[in-house]
């Protein structure tokens, strides 16, 4: 029956859950028995009253503010003061037509939170979420509230089709899956927001935890499409969730490039260039672009706006190098050529180990018609491969050889095909 199949459902989540989050921490203070287990409902309600909104899933976390955050030892929590936003998402909407809401900042917007933010201190709300399902566990209620592990982080290049992924993740099963687009918390808490590694990694899980937390048992999937910068991050992901497998997408280093700083939609190179997302880290240089630089007997003072972005390109996919080779095979490079087929072939049900039926690939192919990013003008996908290969400039066919053309062989290796 459908209440039997619920049931079983949230059972296989509560096991899924303490498996990933196993080292989760109980507040100091915090003491569940099974006393306290029987209580009433009413008694219960009233203990958990403040929280209860997000504590069921009906609000969601949409921000933090890691600034004044804390390494804390003589509590489970491992860290304080970090101030967590929440309000009810329209996952609705979203899951609806995903390429009309493509990135999480939209999600947000159209739901209203500026006028429906509710802020309080994370790791209170965590202590309070994981006390109540204490509580709900040893009472043996399930009623489909649960928290979904994760089960999939996208990693990607920029303007490689990243976006693509996120929408077919959605649409192949909006009732199941929730997929996070380039999301601010993760975007924030993949961030070093301490000296204290255990407490950055305690704040990621506990970010990933409460972003999970639903109260549909129709929804067990739950992915994250991270901002290209974040693909800097991938080591620090892997230490918080070894077990969950990953993806780094990545293309052919002039298409790429030309996605960038394509002259004919940037005009001149010394004005609305610098709008380019390679670009925004050229007046404050991080240290691994530097380190890069000087690795290709390049001084930075000397980097065309093309070879900048090249160099910016190629930090990220050296990270993802990295970590694919200390994944044991959770971590795994995609080209962007053949792209939806490869997410309905191999990527998902073989690399992510969901099944994909035919319903399914009737879904994504059809979301794939639309161009990821159309917002409310559902403009058609074109292929512009070719396109972007003819107008390249002989500055970045250079600047892409020089930096990026040997990373792109080596993630080849590591490709699903």
């Amino acid at each position: 029956s459908t209440a039997t199949t619920a049931t079983v459902g949230a059972m296989l989540q509560d096991e899924h859950v303490d498996d990933v989050y196993k080292d989760a921490p109980i507040l100091s203070g915090s003491n569940i028995s099974i006393k306290k287990a029987d209580e009433t409902d009413e008694l219960t309600s009233k203990q958990f009253r403040k929280w209860g909104a997000i504590i069921r899933g009906d609000m969601h976390l949409v921000s933090i503010d890691a600034y004044g955050m804390e390494s804390d030892n003589k509590s489970g929590a491992k860290y304080r003061g970090v101030e967590a936003s929440f309000c009810k998402l329209d996952w609705d909407q979203y899951k609806k037509d995903p390429p009309s809401l493509p990135m999480f900042k939209f999600l947000v917007s159209a739901s209203k939170c500026d006028k429906n933010l509710v802020t309080m201190d994370l790791a209170t709300v965590v202590q309070k979420t994981r006390e109540y399902d204490k509580i709900r566990k040893m009472r043996h209620i399930n009623d489909g509230l649960h928290t979904i592990p994760p089960s999939g982080f996208v990693f990607h290049e920029s303007r490689v089709g990243s976006t693509l992924v996120a929408n077919s993740l959605t649409a192949m099963d909006p009732t199941a899956h929730r997929v996070y687009s380039e999301s601010h918390p993760m975007n924030d808490a993949l961030k070093e927001n301490s000296s204290d590694m255990d407490a950055n990694i305690q704040l990621l899980r506990d970010v990933v935890y409460l972003m999970g937390r639903t109260s549909s048992a129709e929804e067990n999937q739950l992915f994250f499409k991270v901002s290209s910068v974040g693909s800097k991050r991938i080591h620090f992901m892997q230490k918080a969730f070894p077990n969950v497998p990953w993806i780094f997408v990545y293309r052919d280093p002039v298409q790429t490039m030309m996605s960038h700083l394509d002259p004919a939609k940037l005009g001149n190179l010394r004005g609305m260039t610098l709008q380019a997302v390679c670009l925004r880290g050229k007046r404050n240089p991080p240290k691994d672009l530097i380190r890069l630089a000087m690795d290709h007997d390049a001084s930075l003072d000397e980097l065309s706006y093309e070879e900048f972005c090249a160099a910016h390109l190629a930090t990220l996919c050296e990270s993802a190098l990295k970590g694919i080779k200390k994944s044991n095979g959770k971590g795994a490079a995609v080209e962007y050529d053949g792209l939806v087929e490869k997410l309905i072939q191999a990527v998902i049900p073989h690399h992510f180990g969901l099944d994909v039926d035919d319903a399914a690939r009737e879904r994504i192919r059809n979301v794939a018609k639309t161009y990821s990013k159309s917002k409310l003008e559902n403009r058609d996908w074109v292929e512009d491969s070719k396109t972007k290969d003819v107008g390249s400039t002989p500055k970045i066919r250079n600047a892409s050889k020089r930096f990026l053309d040997e990373f792109y062989e080596e993630l080849g290796k590591f490709s699903i095909k």
